[in-house]
């Protein structure tokens, strides 16, 4: 007489290996949530600096940018750059400076405006 499979599965190692599984998912996502991120000191800019994937090197690149810009002034560049990103995101933003030739250079690189005025802020904001 062949048995059937279900009466040769017990109930309770099914049981605690799909609980295990879900305890490890559950731990796994709440490390990634609190796992270390790189905190800043605030700024004034903080709601433009957001947009930013990588703020360290942003603010080198935003070194290079205020040193060669004499006047740099960044209250007025912060109300440019609200203004430029209210109804648009970042990519859309520089896209726009790509279009209309609105380009900055950097010690031999050639940066869209957008992103060379928020790298400044990230640089002022350091």
């Amino acid at each position: 007489m062949t048995k059937d499979w279900t009466s040769a599965i017990s109930r309770r190692p099914v049981l605690a290996g799909i609980l295990g599984v879900l305890g490890i998912a559950v731990v796994g996502g709440i490390a990634y949530e609190v796992s270390p991120r790189r905190r800043y000191k605030p700024s004034p800019f903080d709601d433009l600096l957001s947009k930013l994937s990588d703020r360290e090197n942003a603010s080198r690149v935003g070194a290079e940018v205020v040193r060669g810009t004499p006047g740099f002034n960044a209250d007025r560049t912060k109300r440019s750059l609200r203004a430029k990103l209210a109804d648009a995101t970042l990519g859309d933003a520089i896209s726009a400076d790509l279009a209309r030739d609105r380009l900055v250079e950097v010690r031999g690189w050639v940066l869209p405006e957008t992103f060379a005025s928020l790298c400044a802020l990230a640089a002022k904001a350091a």
